[in-house]
C-alpha cells in the first residue's frame, strides 16, 4: 500500500512537470520558455500615480495589461476609475501601446508606453509611461516604480507624474 502511494505520488509529479512544461512549450503557447517571457501574458494593474515630488494622495488607475511575446505591449484602461470621461460622457483616453525588455543582469524587465488624450472628443495630446517591472518568484505578481509624462497637442511638455504600479496576473 505504502508503495502504491509512492507510486502514485511519484506519477503526480510527473504529470504536473509535464504540463508546466506543456504550457511553456513554443507548440502549445508560441513562447519559449526563457526568463524574458515569464513577463508574457494578461495582468491586473493598478498604478498609483500623482505629481512627482508632490505629497498629495495619489491617484489610483486600474488597466489591463497585455504583455506579448517579442517584446511588446497593449494596455487597456478600465473605466471607471481608468479613464476621465468628459462632460458629454466620451472617454479622453485612448489604450497605450508599447515596448518592453528583459535584463538578466537585473533579472528586471522596462518598459515603454505611450497613449493620446482626447477633450471631447478631439486630439488634446498625449502621454508616454515608463515603468520598471520585478515579477515575483511565482510569476504571478509584479510591480515597480512608474514615471508618466504628458504633453500638450502641440507637444510641449504639460506634466510629470511619478508613483508606482502593482500587478496580478489573470
Amino acid at each position: 500500500m505504502n508503495m502504491r502511494l509512492h507510486l502514485s505520488f511519484a506519477t503526480l509529479l510527473a504529470l504536473a512537470s509535464t504540463t508546466t512544461h506543456a504550457q511553456q512549450s513554443p507548440d502549445r503557447g508560441g513562447a519559449l520558455a526563457v526568463p524574458a517571457n515569464r513577463i508574457v501574458g494578461l495582468w491586473d494593474t493598478e498604478p498609483l500615480i500623482r505629481p512627482c515630488g508632490s505629497t498629495e494622495a495619489p491617484t489610483p488607475t486600474h488597466t489591463t495589461v497585455l504583455f506579448n511575446t517579442g517584446g511588446t505591449w497593449v494596455e487597456s484602461p478600465r473605466f471607471p476609475p481608468g479613464g476621465i470621461p468628459s462632460p458629454n460622457g466620451q472617454v479622453q483616453r485612448s489604450g497605450g501601446l508599447g515596448t518592453w525588455s528583459y535584463s538578466p543582469l537585473t533579472a528586471q524587465y522596462t518598459a515603454h508606453m505611450r497613449f493620446d488624450w482626447y477633450l471631447d472628443g478631439a486630439y488634446d495630446g498625449y502621454m508616454t509611461v515608463d515603468r520598471r517591472i520585478l515579477l515575483s518568484s511565482n510569476g504571478l505578481r509584479a510591480g515597480g516604480p512608474v514615471r508618466a509624462t504628458r504633453y500638450a497637442a502641440d507637444g510641449s511638455f504639460v506634466a510629470q507624474l511619478c508613483g508606482s504600479a502593482s500587478a496580478a496576473r489573470l
